[in-house]
């Protein structure tokens, strides 16, 4: 009996833990969307590269530029391909506690320039959720969505 008790506490301890992700209601794509709604949409304010180094400074962003040497020389996990010019990497805290750790800790963001220092790419990043997938009943549950 008591071997039993302890079996169910602990299946349903195990069961709380899968929970949390299922009730975000999209509360990590909504802090997704908003840094990459927050960049696009002040596109005009990061078009040269010390503008947009005052943007991120005044919205309390943190960023690591990279000149194209430094890129080139060890490019950061994220990025696919080093600009011409320089490149400002960044990464904004994910507010959520469930979102950072079901999914993400960080929304990533890399602007791009040119060799003239205009802004020539935005782009942002988090890491997917998670899908369980219950085949049996060929059912598939968003975790951290």
């Amino acid at each position: 009996m008591r071997n039993t008790i302890l079996a169910i506490l602990v299946t349903g301890v195990l069961g709380m833990a899968w929970l949390p992700p299922l009730f975000t209601h999209g509360a990590c794509t909504a802090e997704f969307d908003a840094v990459s709604d927050q960049l696009q949409g002040a596109k005009p304010e990061l078009l040269s590269l010390e503008a947009a180094r005052r943007y991120l400074a005044v919205h309390g962003m943190p960023y690591q530029l990279l000149t194209a040497a430094q890129c080139e020389a060890a490019p950061p996990a994220d990025v696919d391909a080093c600009p011409d010019g320089a490149l400002l990497v960044g990464a904004v805290p994910v507010a959520n506690r469930v979102c950072r750790y079901y999914r993400d800790r960080t929304v990533r963001f890399q602007l791009r320039f040119n060799r003239l220092s205009q802004l020539v790419h935005i782009q942002t990043d988090m890491n997917p959720y998670r899908i369980l997938k219950l085949p049996v009943a060929d059912f598939e549950i968003d975790l951290g969505k």
